[in-house]
Order: structure tokens, then sequence, then C-alpha cells
């Protein structure tokens, strides 16, 4: 009987693991439905302030400021949320990439997450901004004075 339990444990672990990848790639596609979804809302209002500029300038029409603001406001809002989830999507792609050191997958495991447009000062690599080391090079990235992120401390002083 050993060998056929052996064998129906290996079929069950190719099972979970065909499982898990068809998991990854349904969560992938949801992100990235979401992401084109935000592109296109995004292109869309870029194409409205671009229209309601041409009317005020070319027609004569009474577009205000404060309209033109809040359209630009959506961009912003747009690229907020699109970073946010290309960030998860990048998350969720390193757990599977057999590329990617063991370390890094790890990482992406556990649910480390880099703040989008903080890196380590160090070394560059994407990185925390909550976070006390670098998970590249192991790098301080808080200063021991008040906590704050070194890219701060750097920001506050210029």
């Amino acid at each position: 009987m050993g060998l056929i339990d052996d064998f129906v444990q290996g079929v069950n672990r190719e099972f979970s693991r065909v499982q898990s990848r068809g998991q990854e790639m349904m969560q992938s596609y949801q992100l990235s439905s979401q992401i084109r979804v935000l592109e296109g809302k995004k292109s869309a209002t870029l194409i409205e302030i671009g229209r309601l500029v041409f009317e005020k300038y070319q027609r004569a029409v009474d577009v205000s400021e404060e309209r033109l603001m809040d359209k630009a406001k959506e961009i912003t809002g747009f690229e907020q949320e699109i970073t946010i989830l290309q960030a998860e999507l990048d998350q969720l792609k390193a757990q599977y990439d057999p590329d990617r050191p063991a370390s890094q997958r790890a990482e992406a495991k556990a649910g480390y997450t880099a703040t989008p447009g903080f890196v380590c000062p160090h070394c560059q690599a994407p990185a925390a901004s909550d976070k006390s080391f670098c998970p590249a090079c192991g790098g301080v990235l808080k200063d021991a004075n008040g906590g704050k992120s070194c890219d701060s401390v750097d920001a506050s002083t210029n």
C-alpha cells in the first residue's frame, strides 16, 4: 500500500500546485482588468479636459478653472489607484516567478509590500516606508532620532 499512498500524495501535491497557479492567474487577470478600466477612465477624463480647454479658448465657452481642477483631481485619483493595483499585481507575480530569488518570493508570500515611489537610499531598491531596514541590502531606512525615513529627513533639510 505504500506505493499507492505515495502516488496519491504526489497527485494531491500536483493538484494543489495547479489549483494555486489557477488562483494566481485569476487574481492576476482581475487586477489587470481593474487597471485597464482605470486607465480607460483616465484617458476619457484627459479627453474631456482637452475638449473643455478647446471649448474655452476656441469657442469662448465659459469653462471654470474649478471644473478643470476637479477633472485634474480625478486623473490624480485614477493614477493613485493604478499605482496601488500595479503594486498588488507585481507582488502577486513575485510570489510565483521562478526566476526571482527565493527571498523575494518569500517576501511576497509574507505580504511584504513596497511603498510606491519609496526606495532605499543605499541601493535604490523598492522598499516599504514603514519598515526599518531594506529587504534587498539590509540598509537602515529610518534614522534613530525621529523614526523618519532617510528620504523624508533629506527632503526636510533641503
